[in-house]
This record gives C-alpha cells, sequence and structure tokens, in this order.
C-alpha cells in the first residue's frame, strides 16, 4: 500500500511544486484532480510536449501519479449527455496513460434520485466501454463508492456485476471498511480516498484497513482527498504523511 494526496490539499500550488513536496514529505504519489482549477494546470487539454514534461518531472522526484480524478459522471439519462461524459473519460484515460497513472476515478453522479436496475445497467455500459477502451493505454477506470447513487458495496455490487469488461474496479471512498464489504469488493478495489478524519492523530482507520488489504497483496494508493477550499498547511501533510506510512509500515 502507497500514499498520495489529491491536488485539493494544494490547488494553489504549481505543479512543480507540487511534486516536489510530495518527494521531501515523503508521500509516494500524487493524485491530479482534474477540471476543477487548480494551478497545477494538467488536463486533457494538456499538450503531449505539457504531458511530457509533467512525466519527467515526476519521474525525477521518484513520484508517482497515483490516479487522474475527473468531474466525469455516468448516470446521466439523457443517452446525449452520457455520450459527452464517455468521451471526456476517454480523453482522461489517454492523459493517465501519457502520465504513467494506473487508474482514473469516474462518478456514477447524482443525475437520478437512485440507483435502479435501469440505471446501473447504462452506467455499466459506459464503464464496459471505457474500460475496453483503456487497456491499450494501461489504465483501468474506477468508480467511486460512498459518492452520489452509489452509497454502499451492494450498489457497487449493481453496477460490477453488469459491467462486461474485465478491466475496471472499485475506489473505496473511506478510510474505513466494513468486513462485509471488504468481502464483496476486495478483489476490484483499486484505490482509497481518506479524508478529514485521518488527521486526527487518535485516528487509527489506516492501520485497520491497510491491515486488511495486505490479507489480499494490495498494491495501489490511498490518498488523502480533504477540500477545504484553500492550501492544508505543509506542516501537517507532513506529519499526516509520516504517520499513514508508519501504520502502512506497521501493518
Amino acid at each position: 500500500m502507497k500514499l498520495s494526496f489529491m491536488t485539493f490539499v494544494c490547488p494553489s500550488w504549481e505543479i512543480e511544486r507540487v511534486v516536489r513536496f510530495a518527494r521531501e514529505a515523503g508521500y509516494d504519489g500524487v493524485e491530479i484532480r482534474v477540471d476543477a482549477g487548480h494551478k497545477h494546470g494538467v488536463s486533457s487539454k494538456s499538450s503531449k510536449d505539457e504531458r511530457r514534461y509533467v512525466r519527467r518531472l515526476f519521474e525525477s522526484e521518484g513520484v508517482e501519479v497515483s490516479s487522474v480524478a475527473t468531474s466525469v459522471q455516468f448516470s446521466f439519462p439523457d443517452p446525449v449527455k452520457r455520450r459527452e461524459n464517455i468521451e471526456a473519460a476517454k480523453l482522461n484515460i489517454e492523459l493517465a496513460g501519457d502520465l504513467g497513472a494506473k487508474v482514473v476515478r469516474i462518478f456514477a453522479g447524482r443525475n437520478v434520485p437512485e440507483l435502479t436496475d435501469e440505471s446501473a445497467g447504462y452506467i455499466a455500459e459506459a464503464f464496459t466501454e471505457v474500460g475496453e477502451y483503456a487497456e491499450e493505454y494501461g489504465v483501468c477506470p474506477l468508480l467511486e463508492t460512498l459518492h452520489d447513487i452509489v452509497r454502499s458495496a451492494d450498489d457497487a455490487l449493481k453496477v460490477l456485476r453488469r459491467v462486461e469488461t474485465s478491466n475496471f474496479g472499485i475506489l473505496w471512498n473511506h478510510s474505513d471498511i466494513d468486513q462485509r464489504s471488504f468481502d464483496l469488493l476486495k478483489d476490484y478495489i483499486r484505490h482509497f480516498h481518506v479524508h478529514e478524519e485521518v488527521l486526527n492523530p487518535e485516528n487509527k482507520n489506516v492501520l485497520h484497513l491497510a491491515r486488511m488489504m495486505k490479507s489480499v497483496d494490495f498494491d495501489g494508493y490511498i490518498s488523502l482527498e480533504i477540500i477545504r477550499g484553500e492550501d492544508l498547511p505543509e506542516d501537517l501533510l507532513i506529519e499526516t504523511a509520516e504517520r499513514l506510512k508508519g501504520y502502512i509500515k506497521q501493518a
């Protein structure tokens, strides 16, 4: 298990500072949030030269792009809107491939009141298409859980069972996972988001999480997704990295 932070923790930093800080603070990777106005400036609109520059920058610091986190949503009932989002997903998959990222975060969204068999069906169809497309780039699209209309492991399974490609994974959106959810999704979880709770020195969720995922040889990332609308203090990010990396090692 490796540790990264999403660029929501440092929205005003340019990409050079982001990568340098990650290395100095002991993070293994950085999750790039695209289309959120962050100053790093990386997006599916970045030129090939810009992508090569960013990839070399990460490689020179020994830091990985742990994920490309998108705003893409697949729960639009309108097939035209859904097609727009499928095509946006493909562009971000190409970006991830160029940057060396292994996964891309995608939402179901909240464009319908709840996850039904019908909406699970067309969400799964979209993931099937982008999953097959992503194979060429060595990238896996991930469905974020515990968010919008995908509120549980059972909701995730409702989509998962309809996806017709093996190139598909789950993003668990919390630092804690109960045994039943772990048993249901353990073969598909590729990435974790953790939040404000892990900043509390008394919180040991990551230690328990690392122990559970060690049993299935998980080699992906847990990533700090902390959204305050401003940069987090560097000292806090450094202390958090040291503590969480200690839990991962202890597991």
